[in-house]
């Protein structure tokens, strides 16, 4: 860890260095303040809730009572760990690539079942990298690795091996496993992770069927899964495709409204329900 601080100071150096910015001050005097302005607005925790929400959370100073108190406010609907995890390395943005390596590494370990070790690989990872785009992937594999193990990891384990191959652009062979996933193991705690993404490849393929068929299993709106609204929007989709009455894609895009009004999906099924509704027969 001591290692890793001094090399990130070190390419802290050399970048403000690159930049000019590293002009040395006259010894005998202190820099004068300019007064350039109200200071820059300080970057932003971009984190999703579990009902599907994107909040903008302030990070940098936090003795602040009034800044402290709103990043309280927010964080106080999220799991336990997930504010534990966000309060500790908070996603900023920007954000950039530096540590795909360490993710990647990661990611291996998790796909081959070592969740434990992938466990820690993510963690590192989010440590080391707080401002690369993946943090949140890794943050919320973390979190299903910690929430979604039973039956000895097999459905866990089956899930990991579909994802790696539609990463990988093997589609039916990541159809194959988590179709398996979802047959041997409809009770398991990663299921509603396994339907839904069965419904997207579905859907990208054009199988409009089993899309719809995937999105509604996924859509467990009683468990205030995280994952219902993206699934009621490709059930309202896949609906539409097949040519059913256009209510019931109203009925799905309703209760995202309803249900998940601070989705990122929810701005988008409220204009599609509107163009449904002025469609259809007064």
């Amino acid at each position: 860890m001591r290692n890793a601080t001094a090399n990130g100071a070190i390419v802290l150096l050399l970048a403000l260095a690159a930049f000019g910015t590293l002009a040395p001050a006259p010894a005998s005097a202190e820099p004068k303040p300019k007064n350039e302005g109200p200071p820059p607005a300080k970057p932003k925790i971009m984190i999703s809730t579990q009902n599907g929400g994107v909040v903008a959370i302030p990070s940098g100073d936090e003795e602040a009572d009034t800044e402290k108190a709103d990043v309280d406010s927010v964080l106080g609907g999220l799991p336990r760990t997930y504010q534990i995890l966000v309060r500790r390395f908070g996603t900023m943005s920007p954000a950039d690539s530096l540590g795909d390596g360490a993710y990647r590494l990661a990611e291996t370990a998790f796909t081959a079942g070592k969740f434990d070790d992938a466990g820690k690989g993510y963690l590192d990872f989010a440590r080391r990298y707080p401002r690369n785009l993946r943090v949140n992937d890794a943050l919320s594999t973390m979190l299903l690795i910690k929430d979604g193990r039973d039956f000895e990891d097999q459905p866990l384990l089956l899930y990991a091996r579909g994802r790696a191959y539609r990463d990988a652009g093997q589609p039916d062979s990541a159809v194959a496993v988590l179709t398996a996933a979802a047959q041997r193991y409809p009770g398991a705690k990663v299921r509603d992770h396994v339907r839904l993404m069965l419904a997207e490849m579905a859907q990208a393929r054009g199988d409009h069927a089993h899309a719809l068929q995937w999105a509604v299993a996924a859509a467990d709106t009683a468990a205030k899964s995280r994952l219902a609204p993206y699934a009621l929007k490709i059930a309202a989709e896949s609906s539409l495709a097949l040519g059913e009455p256009p209510q019931k894609a109203l009925a799905y895009y309703k209760t995202i409204l309803e249900k998940y009004p601070q989705s990122p999906v929810t701005p988008e099924a409220r204009s599609r329900a509107l163009a449904i509704r002025k469609r259809m027969p007064q």
